[in-house]
């Protein structure tokens, strides 16, 4: 893990804050983007807010657009592994190097005109003066929300919005409406807009927001209708209803080599997205689409960390998607027998997930303390309550998992982004 230069270090990060939000304007990051001649203007762009599959969809959209030939820049968040996996072009990171000489061109303009930019205003930055004059086009995902995001300075051509759920709750607000119309911020005057299928009170919200901006409002499972053929593999047919797609508007039997029923409804937001830039003379036909889905591979969702024994990582970090990542270990994985190893966020509504898994399994759940201020820190009564056996460090944690593994068991690594890449440790102890 690179050590970011200290300009980006000493910002303030809304990603350290569990309950508390920095008080955020978008009016600093858009001074410094005049500054340096408003790049993100200047880059044909889709733009992705959600609560769950934002970035498997934002994934799926860089790869169609890439297998039909463009160059595309693709900004993500959180990192797994290295802040440089949030900023690619073509899969490739932007360098430790160019992290460093684009913060300290933001840095002279922050000295000189006393701008205090949080951190991602200046992570956001960095994508767009390292994707300008380099890629055709750019899928940009928010890092929390929409409305107030850093992201959302941006004129998208597409507008796109996942499955909203309770997420963020202290920030974003306690009810689904609250949520959405945070999400529903990104949605621009006369810039369609897709979503996925949403419960009704976030679907009127988005809808109302749409009509406010004048921009066509397409959702899945009433514009665009998907059907799964076959769970593993994951095969399924797509079909949009609407005129904004034009023609070829069916397409069958798309295999996807993404495992889950819900990368079927990410696949098919990210399919009509790039069925509306076909019909605006995008070079994509049906057959970069079919190439993408069957060669699509996203580290950190369901991926196969080891197969001795068998270890899988997902990022389920809400109730919502730690259903969809159990629904899809037990449809992929049914003769095996479970074995946790999680760790949350103190955010997150815990209590809930730990439900959702200790009903999955009868079995020990191993739980790993981050050394980070926002890891939550089982108290006994949890502990007790859920049959958490609690771990500091990943070597101790290791030799206490290796005795619950046999030949039929699978160990799971969920709850959040930032167990992975202790995952990958832990895993290269079994060896």
């Amino acid at each position: 893990m690179i050590m970011l230069p200290q300009f980006l270090q000493s910002l303030a990060n809304n990603e350290s804050h569990a309950h508390k939000f920095i008080n955020y304007t978008p009016d600093t990051i858009i001074s410094i983007l005049k500054h340096l001649g408003n790049p993100h203007l200047k880059i044909p762009c889709i733009h992705i807010a959600g609560t769950n599959g934002k970035g498997s969809t934002a994934h799926m959209i860089a790869k169609i657009l890439q297998t039909a030939g463009y160059t595309v820049g693709l900004y993500t968040s959180p990192h797994l592994i290295r802040y440089n996996e949030r900023i690619t072009i073509n899969g490739k990171e932007i360098t430790d190097d160019e992290i460093s000489e684009y913060s300290e061109m933001i840095e002279t303009f922050c000295k000189k005109y006393n701008y205090t930019p949080t951190f991602f205003d200046a992570f956001t930055i960095i994508a767009f003066v390292h994707f300008i004059n380099s890629v055709d086009i750019a899928v940009i995902e928010t890092g929390l929300g929409g409305r107030l995001d850093s992201t959302n300075v941006v004129k998208p051509l597409i507008s796109v919005i996942t499955p909203i759920s309770y997420d963020h709750m202290a920030i974003l607000g306690t009810t689904l409406q609250q949520i959405a119309y945070q999400k529903a911020g990104i949605i621009k005057k006369n810039i369609p807009v897709i979503s996925a299928n949403q419960k009704p009170e976030a679907k009127q919200v988005l809808q109302n927001e749409a009509n406010i901006k004048q921009s066509q409002a397409i959702f899945v499972g009433q514009h665009v209708l998907y059907s799964i053929k076959s769970k593993s593999p994951l095969v399924f047919d797509v079909m949009c209803n609407h005129h904004i797609f034009g023609q070829h508007t069916q397409l069958q039997n798309i295999r996807c080599s993404l495992t889950g029923d819900f990368q079927a409804e990410n696949s098919s937001v990210a399919i009509a997205t790039a069925l509306i830039l076909k019909n605006n003379n995008w070079a994509i036909v049906p057959e970069h689409i079919y190439q993408a889905a069957s060669s699509m591979q996203i580290p950190g969702r369901c991926e196969v960390l080891c197969n001795k024994p068998v270890a899988i990582f997902d990022c389920a970090h809400n109730p919502e998607a730690m259903e969809h990542t159990l629904r899809n270990i037990h449809s992929t994985y049914d003769s095996y027998k479970s074995l946790f190893c999680i760790s949350f966020m103190k955010d997150k509504d815990i209590h809930s997930m730990l439900t959702l898994i200790r009903s999955f399994t009868s079995k020990p759940i191993f739980y790993l303390q981050l050394p980070d201020t926002r890891c939550f820190i089982p108290d006994e009564e949890t502990q007790q309550l859920f049959t958490l056996n609690v771990f500091t460090d990943a070597v101790s944690l290791a030799q206490n998992l290796k005795p619950n593994i046999e030949s039929d068991t699978i160990v799971i690594f969920t709850g959040t982004f930032r167990l992975y890449p202790y995952s990958k440790a832990i895993c290269s102890l079994f060896q």
